[in-house]
């Protein structure tokens, strides 16, 4: 067809200089050929974009659009764990199951985005040998021209800023007692927005169902929420230094069996938590402090027969040192001292400190990297038992 139009109108170009006598050179006649061959492409162009237009007429509902954007990763994390006096059956501070080698973490997740507007992910985590569970299963919508975004389905509460921090990044093994002991860590199903009020300040607010992340049991069966708000600001940033600091709240019925819950085997509680962190960088010296406090003030304490206990406060806090040598920027010293009384009212048998040393080594950035610790378990439960915890791993993300 293309060939046939040329053809067409090259005759009638030429037709209608000769008509008036005047020869065409060969370079005219190229010349013309080529404004030719750019005219029709055009037309070609149109004529496509008002099919497309068309079919979209005839078919005005869209019933699926294809992924933009698709991403598939992952993270393995093998463990070796060496506790002091630890007995058949019975866990490391850590949670790991005995001492030995372990796959600590093994995970799969895909992301993807529909348009610069709507992203998505899902993640399945098989972790210590555990079945495959859902980890992450979202949506997050960015509003546009608005500095706002909403995320909904099942994903990390926004409380703490140590647990909000990705573990592949991670400077310890683990995170804080204070953190995995107070705050409602792990994954919950519930919808969260985030307004940016500056470009380095963001309130995030958000409702869940209180009862962690996706398993068999009946969802919100008590009717109760869990409810959230956080305040998170990075007044400095510049070459040299850097200042980060962040207030969380917690509001409602938490029913997540973790912590200081599953410690003293509550069934249920109602939150009224705040968490207070901070983190220093001194880019020039590689050095990066950070310190967190959390408080909590839980009502309405179930045991696991629904029956209303007693329950003092709950309050814990933290301080780190991460160290970065000049000479080997691939390598940081760590130091951290963390203390956690799960309940104020009652004697001090589960009252605990963690002091811990360890380093990091960055093999290839985080994809691939070593981390190693030693750990001083300070606690107050009377036993003639040494908890102190040696665990290194070895951490590679595809």
């Amino acid at each position: 067809m293309r060939k046939v139009v040329s053809l067409v109108l090259l005759t009638f170009v030429l037709s209608y200089d000769f008509s008036y006598g005047n020869p065409v050179s060969n370079e005219e006649i190229l010349k013309r050929l080529e404004v030719l061959e750019k005219r029709v492409k055009e037309l070609e162009r149109e004529n496509r974009e008002l099919k497309r237009l068309l079919q979209e007429r005839e078919n005005p509902v869209v019933f699926r659009k294809r992924t933009k954007e698709i991403k598939i990763g992952g993270r393995i994390l093998f463990r070796f764990s060496q506790a002091q006096d630890i007995r058949e059956g019975e866990k490391t501070i850590f949670g790991d199951p005995g001492n030995g080698f372990t796959v600590r973490k093994a995970r799969l997740n895909v992301k993807g985005k529909l348009n610069d507007g709507i992203g998505y992910k899902i993640q399945v985590r098989a972790d210590r040998g555990n079945s495959v569970q859902l980890w992450d299963a979202f949506v997050k919508y960015s509003v546009p021209n608005v500095p706002m975004s909403l995320k909904f389905g099942q994903f990390k509460l926004p409380v703490s800023m140590s647990y909000l921090k990705s573990g592949t990044k991670l400077s310890l093994p683990e995170r804080p007692a204070a953190v995995n002991k107070i705050a409602p860590v792990w994954r919950d199903v519930g919808v969260a927005l985030t307004y940016k009020p500056f470009e380095r300040t963001k309130v995030t607010a958000g409702i869940f169902n209180g009862e962690g992340w996706t398993s068999s049991k009946n969802y919100n069966k008590d009717k109760n929420y869990l409810y959230t708000l956080s305040f998170d600001s990075v007044p400095v940033d510049n070459e040299d230094f850097s200042l980060r600091f962040r207030v969380g709240g917690v509001l409602g019925t938490d029913s997540e069996q973790k912590g200081y819950k599953k410690e003293y085997k509550l069934s249920s509680v109602k939150r009224h938590l705040i968490d207070i962190e901070t983190s220093m960088k001194v880019k020039p010296y590689n050095l990066f402090l950070t310190a967190g406090y959390l408080y909590d003030d839980p009502t309405d304490v179930k045991d696991q027969s629904g029956k209303e206990v007693s329950f003092g406060n709950v309050r814990g806090y933290y301080l780190q040192v991460d160290y970065g040598l000049l000479r080997f920027p691939k390598l940081h010293l760590v130091g951290r001292y963390s203390y956690v009384d799960p309940n104020t009212d009652r004697d001090d048998s589960k009252d605990a400190d963690y002091t811990t040393l360890g380093f990091y080594y960055l093999i290839n950035g985080w994809q691939a990297a070593v981390r190693t610790s030693y750990t001083w378990a300070n606690e107050r439960h009377g036993k003639e038992l040494n908890n102190n915890l040696f665990t290194t791993e070895f951490q590679l993300l595809f």
